[in-house]
């Protein structure tokens, strides 16, 4: 039988990405939908989480990947942590760019946090840069 759904040819921050992501969509799909609605939306959505599992590998670059940055204070063993998840880190003056391998997608991180929030504020703009 034939794939549902083609796989682009896009590379994969990890395992089984693209097809975590998708089915994250459709659990999402189906949250929206109102309890105790029947419509045919919620019985696809149903169906294919019914028959289909996530791999759980992106979720845990991305729990990973928030732990390091949600309490950021610039330390070498966050720095080499994100770099052991496959992200390419590089010093400025002020700031750290962090970058997934060769993408164009990058984050900036201060390279001297003064609020202890600065992790925490940034990391709700890296999980919608990078996942």
């Amino acid at each position: 039988m034939r794939e549902m759904i083609v796989k682009p040819e896009i590379p994969e921050m990890c395992r089984n990405e693209i097809r975590d992501f998708v089915l994250e969509l459709v659990q999402r799909e189906l949250r929206n939908i109102p309890e105790g609605t029947q419509s045919r939306r919620k019985e696809l959505c149903e169906a294919l989480l019914a028959v289909n599992r996530e791999s759980g590998e992106r979720t845990k670059l991305r729990d990973e990947t928030g732990n390091l940055v949600k309490e950021w204070k610039a330390q070498a063993e966050q720095i080499a942590g994100l770099e052991r998840l496959g992200f390419t880190i590089t010093k400025g003056k002020k700031h750290y760019k962090m970058r997934w391998q060769d993408s164009g997608y990058f984050k900036t991180l201060s390279a001297s946090p003064s609020d202890v929030r600065t992790g925490a504020n940034g990391l709700a703009e890296m999980l919608a840069t990078f996942f």
